[in-house]
């Protein structure tokens, strides 16, 4: 029997369930589980409003700290494996996760230990995961494995669904609009990737998990998706720069600033979607290995 520690932060469940469903199958095996829920001091509301929302953007962008409430004791036990189940905000990894992988907390807990990340996110989850990784390596822990959940809808489709569900908590379909987040069946399936956990840590051979997983569908790498999310990066660097420079979190200049980044982000995506999506598709033809390399890299678990 070994140990297992699953941390994770959720605002509405649905990463929860997705850990449920993961670790069905060592409880099976009869491993000792324990799960430990994040919880920031000052709790995130859900649902939010647009304007508290983008304001916490230059924050989470930042990966800025903030206070979290104390874990349990039994958080701090040996653990023979550590699951860390989070959400990308911003394409950063959630405040919360984020503020605990730089922690004391975090040292204590992860350092020397194997780790598998597993996350629930729209579509673009690259860039939090590459800082995960990093975070990961501060701190010493031994990153074996990820799985990365993601709705199947199309960017545009996904992004009403996934806003509305924020913003009202209502995530059913509606209209000619399919429910919001990661689907039932894909939550369901999550089991698979614990039967591969289970058989990995049965025999101590954590080296060739990432190859399992992916071989039941852990990780899908879009193309169009790495050239949307490069891009993203490197406008929410100036963005979130130009919000904090606006002045303290709830002043009249800093709100100024937030609603002009609300009301270009939006229509930005809208128009860059389907342009991207283009670019994509002629670079696979033009850069095709260049393109096949950077799937490649983001299918397993090193550092670039």
């Amino acid at each position: 029997m070994k140990k297992v520690l699953v941390i994770y932060y959720s605002q509405s469940g649905q990463q929860l369930s997705i850990l449920q469903s993961l670790i069905k199958p060592l409880i099976t095996l009869g491993h000792q589980i324990h799960i430990e829920r994040i919880e920031p001091v000052e709790k995130y509301p859900f649902p939010w409003s647009a304007y508290t929302f983008f304001n916490a953007f230059p924050e989470t962008f930042n990966q800025k700290p903030l206070a979290l409430k104390r874990l349990s004791e039994k958080a701090f036990e040996p653990y023979d494996l550590v699951i860390v189940g989070y959400q990308p905000w911003f394409l950063t990894p959630s405040r919360p996760i984020s503020a605990f992988l730089q922690s004391d907390d975090a040292k204590r807990i992860l350092k020397d230990k194997p780790v598998v990340t597993i996350l629930g996110c729209r579509n673009m989850w690259l860039g939090a995961q590459e800082k995960v990784k990093q975070k990961l390596l501060d701190v010493q822990a031994r990153l074996i494995g990820h799985i990365a959940l993601a709705d199947r809808s199309g960017n545009i489709t996904s992004l009403i669904t996934i806003l509305r569900w924020m913003l009202t908590g209502n995530k059913e379909a509606f209209l000619f609009f399919p429910a919001a987040g990661v689907a039932h069946q894909d939550i369901e399936h999550a089991s698979k990737f614990g039967e591969c956990i289970g058989d990995a840590l049965q025999t101590g051979d954590f080296d060739s998990l990432q190859s399992k997983l992916n071989q039941n569908g852990a990780i899908e790498v879009k193309p169009s998706l790495i050239l949307l999310e490069k891009r993203g990066q490197k406008g929410f660097a100036f963005w979130s720069k130009f919000i904090s420079s606006g002045g303290a979190l709830h002043s009249t200049g800093r709100k100024i600033r937030v609603y002009a980044f609300l009301y270009v982000l939006l229509p930005a995506i809208f128009v860059l979607s389907p342009l991207l999506w283009v670019m994509s598709s002629i670079l696979r033809l033009a850069k095709q290995k260049q393109l096949l390399e950077e799937v490649n890299y983001y299918r397993q678990n090193s550092l670039r």
